[in-house]
């Protein structure tokens, strides 16, 4: 549960970190993933019906089986922001960031005053008050990992603007809105868009932040995302993985069936 600087320590125990994204209401299925030794379960809050309840046993699934739980903002508001905060996940993303501005706002967001705007009323976050006020505070700032999305060409443009902001932890790139704002969705795999990704990924190298996608769970898609210096990748969604092994294994039963 409480824990400072999870994802942190997986980025320095760790040469890649691997993800999958989670969006159903069963937390049986987080657990699950977890256990079968995913770091990282990021649990999608912009695109699902997921409320707050349900996003919380998502966190908790994760975390007692040992991986990082993170929750994707449905935007960059504090007010979103807040409470998802008090759930004690241990990391958010903050979709859509195009400017520093916009970046410095979702840090403070994520701080307490002076430095940021958060309002103080912790939940799980602090362990239920078994965590002093004090050191809550004094270790908030370092126990949620802050990541910024750039999804869109704006974003590509401004990102060492972007990677300047103190607070920034870590950038994921959303490349099917990248492909859109570029007028070319879905084809994640164009050329431009490539450049634009790459670009970002040289930024971050260039800043010491860590960088990372989305990915189909192939080797030549993981080996070049790698390449191009991702050190995080987030694979499928549960439905995903459902339906890829169901489908390979109907088609082996219906296979036998027709030679039987």
């Amino acid at each position: 549960m409480y824990q400072i600087g999870r994802l942190n320590k997986l980025f320095h125990e760790k040469k890649l970190v691997v993800g999958t994204h989670i969006r159903s209401q069963d937390p049986c299925i987080t657990e699950l993933l977890a256990a079968v030794g995913f770091d990282v379960v990021w649990i999608e809050n912009e695109h699902s019906n997921l409320d707050k309840y349900q996003t919380t046993l998502h966190i908790m699934a994760a975390q007692a089986e040992g991986a990082a739980a993170i929750v994707r903002l449905p935007w960059n508001d504090p007010v979103l922001a807040k409470p998802i905060l008090e759930l004690g996940p241990d990391g958010v993303v903050f979709p859509m960031i195009n400017s520093e501005e916009e970046a410095r706002k979702a840090v403070a967001s994520c701080i307490y005053p002076p430095k940021g705007m958060r309002g103080m009323g912790p939940i799980r976050s602090n362990h239920y008050g078994l965590v002093s006020n004090e050191e809550y505070i004094s270790n908030s700032d370092s126990q949620v990992f802050k990541i910024m999305q750039i999804e869109h060409k704006k974003g590509v443009e401004n990102i060492r603007k972007i990677l300047k902001v103190e607070g920034v932890d870590g950038i994921v790139v959303g490349q099917f809105d990248l492909s859109a704002s570029l007028g070319i969705l879905p084809d994640v795999y164009n050329p431009k868009n490539l450049e634009c990704i790459r670009t970002v990924f040289e930024a971050c190298k260039e800043s010491g932040v860590v960088c990372g996608i989305s990915s189909e769970p192939k080797e030549e898609s993981i080996r070049m995302w790698m390449d191009m210096g991702a050190d995080f990748i987030f694979l499928c969604y549960e439905y995903d993985w459902i339906r890829m092994a169901a489908g390979e294994a109907l088609k082996i039963a219906r296979k036998l069936g027709e030679e039987r």
